[in-house]
Order: C-alpha cells, then sequence, then structure tokens
C-alpha cells in the first residue's frame, strides 16, 4: 500500500534486516522504470525514521562508466567490512540495459529484485539473478499496480 509518493514498506524493511545483515542494498528492475528509485527512496526514508543514523539514498539510474565507477567507490568501504548497519540504498538500472550496473551490483551486500506484473519477463528476472548470484539476491518485490 502506497505511502504519500512511496511504497508501505514496513514489512519489506524487517524482512530485510532479518535475512542477513548488510550495509549496501541494491534496487534493480530489468526494466527502466521510475518505480526502482520510488522504491529505493521509500526503503531509504523509512530506514532513516527506524535507524539511529541516516541512510542514504542513491540514484543510479542512467549510469555511465563515470557514475558507475564513482557510486560502487563510495558503497566499498562499507561494503568490504563485515556488514552490521544499512547505510545504503542504490536505485540501479537493469544492468541488461545498462551493463555499467554490473559495477554497482558487484560492489553491493545484498540485491532486491523489482518485478512489474504484465510487464517483467521471466528470462530477464533470471538473467539479473545469474548476473547477481543466488547468494547475493535478497528477494524480489511485485508490483501490480
Amino acid at each position: 500500500m502506497p505511502v504519500a509518493d512511496g511504497y508501505d514498506v514496513h514489512e519489506l524493511w524487517y524482512r530485510l534486516l532479518l535475512l542477513r545483515p548488510w550495509s549496501c542494498l541494491a534496487v534493480v528492475s530489468p526494466e527502466r522504470t521510475p518505480k526502482t528509485l520510488r522504491l529505493a527512496r521509500s526503503l531509504a526514508e523509512l530506514g532513516t525514521q527506524l535507524r539511529r543514523h541516516p541512510i542514504e539514498l542513491v540514484d543510479g539510474l542512467e549510469l555511465d562508466l563515470e557514475r558507475a565507477n564513482a557510486i560502487a567507490h563510495l558503497v566499498e568501504p562499507a561494503s568490504s567490512l563485515a556488514p552490521a548497519e544499512p547505510r545504503f540504498v542504490i536505485a540501479l538500472d537493469s544492468p541488461i540495459a545498462n551493463p555499467v550496473a554490473i559495477a554497482v551490483l558487484a560492489a553491493s551486500d545484498a540485491v532486491l529484485l523489482l518485478l512489474e506484473r504484465g510487464i517483467t519477463g521471466i528470462p530477464q528476472a533470471r538473467r539479473i539473478v545469474e548476473i547477481v548470484g543466488r547468494e547475493r539476491l535478497a528477494g524480489a518485490v511485485l508490483d501490480v499496480g
């Protein structure tokens, strides 16, 4: 259920925290959609409200190589330590449509896949899972609206 301009992500937030420790979560969709940024923003805003420190939202949509490297460099120190506290939520382009997103995905501890009912194809979703690796896939969200 939407909250203001975002999604109600309370249950999702707690499930992500219980799943495993992470400091950098990438939100990615097989499609180029503003819903990716909307979901990432909703998670970062809720996380900031519930945690003792801000969670930085990083807009990684429409990446070029320079921006991808800058984001990977920004989040890498957080990911290289034992992830203990969420610090970054990144909205990313599909690595199928924009392969430079793979550099940022590689620097992330966990990846959340955003799927859209009636739009996302199973082959594209599977390809992203292959690129990310099942071990780093935190889960998937199905947007039905």
